[in-house]
């Protein structure tokens, strides 16, 4: 059982993805890393979800699959909008993390010289 724990550990720390956080809401534009810095989308199965930024205080407006996985990923304010069999919680998680995949695909213009 104990080698079964330490082999799901070391998968987990190797499939770690990096995420971009900013303040990308035009309402609030504060500059504290608290929501995604650009409006993206993912897409898994049937199921396809936009993260939209959102000002600071409004909390995670969305359902309970992806409301899980965005607080494992260290949103604390976004708005979401998602379309196709929303209920297969699987394709609902997986088409989160796409989402915040795709925030490292913006580069901004802070972020031209190391390049």
């Amino acid at each position: 059982m104990r080698e079964a724990i330490d082999k799901a550990i070391v998968e987990a720390k190797l499939n770690i993805i990096p995420i971009r956080l900013g303040c990308g809401s035009w309402e609030c534009r504060c500059g504290r890393p608290h929501s995604v810095p650009i409006k993206t989308w993912g897409k898994a199965g049937s199921v396809e979800i936009t993260l939209i930024p959102a000002p600071r205080g409004t909390g995670l407006a969305a359902g309970d699959t992806a409301k899980i996985v965005l607080r494992l990923a260290g949103v604390k304010d976004v708005w979401t909008f998602s379309k196709g069999e929303t209920r297969s919680k699987e394709n609902m998680a997986r088409a989160t993390l796409e989402a915040l995949r795709n925030t490292l695909s913006f580069k901004f213009t802070k972020d031209w010289m190391r390049a």
